[in-house]
């Protein structure tokens, strides 16, 4: 019996290390993750700027927004921007989540449709929240149906 109980016991502390080292490679790996971000994200430039927006809406009409402003990320200035309104769902992580656009749904749970962010007919790399804007840029919000390419 009590040789039975050794080797329980080598057993559990044999997991506990293992449990441990593993819990310690996933702290480095999260570390490392978060200092590759902080070190490649986007930087926000601060000062006035001029900025575009294109609202292209799921029949290809399109509403133009110009905003003169201080912010730094494309969400402040949309905020700026006169006659636009914009609201969806935000998460501490990702920031807002567009899902409707002066009025206009488009969630992809409900109906399979999504608003697209471009900048200069490109796809951000960034949500709303967190896309950095400079002077001069040309924003487009697409809406965008789950079958598009």
């Amino acid at each position: 019996m009590n040789k039975k109980m050794n080797t329980d016991t080598k057993n559990i502390n044999k997991n506990w290390k293992s449990f441990a080292i593993g819990l310690a490679v996933l702290c480095l790996a999260a570390a490392g993750l978060l200092l590759l971000y902080l070190n490649f994200r986007p930087d926000a430039v601060k000062g006035s700027k001029t900025v575009v927006l294109d609202v292209i809406y799921e029949d290809s009409s399109t509403e133009t927004y110009t905003v003169q402003t201080e912010a730094e990320y494309l969400e402040q200035a949309i905020s700026d921007m006169e006659g636009l309104t914009v609201g969806g769902s935000r998460t501490e992580q990702f920031g807002l989540m567009i899902l409707n656009v002066n009025g206009v749904e488009a969630d992809y749970n409900k109906n399979g449709a999504f608003w697209s962010i471009y900048l200069n007919d490109t796809p951000c790399n960034y949500g709303v929240s967190q896309q950095p804007i400079e002077d001069g840029q040309h924003y487009q919000i697409i809406y965008t149906t789950g079958d598009a390419s």
